[in-house]
């Protein structure tokens, strides 16, 4: 009796299908735990961490996750920056085996009820256009313009 009351509460709390999902404000602290950039230019691959924390606010199936971390580590290596690229790399892919998560830093944190590995919808990818375009002035149009269709191509 105890597993079928269990059952049907997992049943009847589950959130449903991702439309009927919110999508939870998207915060960024730039480059956890490291600089966002070189002495002689403090913000140089500041805009490289921004967009990983976006993708993984926006989250998506497993592999997406890997590919989120191999393009922050060739955004930065972009920047004449190799060894500080391959330092943020095994940073990133060690954190990722840590015990202790920042709601804010893990995958899919945009989507907090949904499973952590779901691929994105159309739906919920035009929700994310939405509220990236209707705030966080700080965010150029042309990160968040290419952003969407990052994920666009990801359908």
């Amino acid at each position: 009796m105890k597993f079928l009351f269990t059952f049907l509460l997992l049943v009847i709390s589950h959130p449903g299908k991702s439309e009927d999902l919110q999508l939870h404000p998207f915060s960024t602290d730039y480059c956890t735990f490291y600089p966002e950039g070189t002495p002689s230019n403090p913000t140089i691959w500041k805009h490289c961490c921004l967009i990983h924390d976006m993708t993984l606010w926006a989250g998506g199936v497993a592999t997406e996750r890997h590919e989120a971390d191999l393009e922050l580590k060739r955004c930065v290596a972009a920047t004449g920056q190799r060894v500080q690229s391959k330092l943020i790399y095994f940073g990133i892919r060690a954190g990722n085996y840590s015990p202790i998560k920042f709601p804010n830093m893990v995958w899919n944190n945009g989507w907090r009820e949904r499973p952590m590995f779901q691929a994105l919808t159309a739906q919920d990818i035009d929700q994310i256009e939405s509220k990236l375009f209707s705030s966080y002035d700080y965010i150029s149009n042309d990160i968040k313009t290419d952003f969407i269709l990052m994920l666009r191509n990801r359908l």
